[in-house]
């Protein structure tokens, strides 16, 4: 899929098959960035994912990021902070400054939210702080509440920085999804974070259509511009976000009936634009994609619509003259 990284999850330290050195290995012929999970404890958990009691002291993370370093790894994705008391917080920031001596980038998963640390610290690169597409395994009542949730999110926890959500999950957990297929898509447009983390498998992202895979190939996770079209809380949204000369364009619907979303491109240039548009197919698990030249006028309209708990992607691209 030309993914730069790949996050090797909870207790990679206790592998039954193979070892830490043959995926570093593997990662390295594939050009893959590697980011490895780590439980932030220490006496503040009792957690027993692994590996842990690494992150809690500056000699802990010194000695873990000197070996990181060697090994060639890129980052680290550290869990299960479970407050925010003082000594979490002067945990975290003491984190994020010895990755930096190091040149790693910081994910933090199970987390406060974002506090602007970013700013001083560039290497870090997420933080969850969200009812996230995990929440499909563990909580019975999510799958109901999450096509609202994600139209609210984007104007409430989001705003606030990074959301490392891990989205555009298509295959069901415990408890199915009740987002369509092309709402599932969009997420990666509508919600923010320096690294995405799709959480999906890789059978699952291997059996979408061409034109899907080819988005999620495309689709960047820094943004130059970023603009909202239209959007009401617990309703509907769209999202209009440009990285260098393409803009890409997510909308989802949260509510329970068909919706159209009625998107002006005045962002664009006046000129021919090259656009492929994912729309909702048949039912909630299929796409149906459209590749069409648009040439673009001051003003212009269109419209998509959108089934129930559905949603579109639409990537634009300008045709050199």
């Amino acid at each position: 899929m030309g993914w730069e990284y790949a996050l090797f999850d909870a207790n990679w330290n206790a592998m039954e098959s193979g070892s830490i050195a043959d995926v570093i290995a593997h990662a390295k012929q594939k050009n893959v960035g590697l980011l490895l999970w780590y439980n932030s404890g220490g006496p503040h958990n009792d957690v027993t994912e692994a590996p842990r009691d690494r992150m809690t002291t500056h000699e802990q993370r010194v000695k873990e990021f000197q070996q990181l370093k060697a090994w060639g790894v890129k980052g680290v994705k550290v869990d299960f902070w479970q407050s925010d008391k003082q000594d979490r917080i002067a945990q975290y920031r003491d984190l994020l400054k010895d990755a930096a001596d190091f040149q790693l980038m910081v994910d933090f998963h199970g987390s406060t939210i974002p506090r602007g640390w970013q700013r001083e610290f560039p290497n870090l690169i997420g933080m969850e702080a969200v009812a996230g597409a995990e929440q499909y395994k563990f909580r019975e009542d999510y799958a109901a509440k999450a096509p609202w949730l994600n139209t609210v999110l984007p104007f409430t926890r989001n705003v606030a920085g990074p959301m490392d959500y891990t989205p555009v999950t298509f295959s069901d957990a415990k408890y199915p999804h009740q987002t369509t297929n092309a709402h599932e898509l969009a997420l990666s447009v509508v919600f923010e974070n320096p690294i995405q983390h799709f959480a999906d498998s890789v059978e699952s992202y291997r059996a979408q259509p061409d034109a899907v895979k080819t988005f999620l190939k495309q689709v960047p996770t820094a943004w130059d511009e970023t603009r909202v079209l239209s959007g009401e809380p617990g309703q509907t949204l769209v999202i209009a976000r440009r990285s260098g000369n393409a803009w890409y364009v997510g909308g989802i619907n949260g509510q329970d009936v068909p919706a159209t979303a009625r998107v002006t491109l005045d962002f664009l240039k006046d000129g021919s634009w090259k656009a492929m548009n994912i729309v909702d197919g048949a039912d909630d698990r299929t796409f149906s994609a459209i590749q069409m030249d648009i040439p673009q006028t001051a003003g212009m309209t269109r419209e998509f619509a959108m089934r129930a708990r559905g949603g579109f992607v639409l990537r634009l691209e300008r045709i050199a003259r």
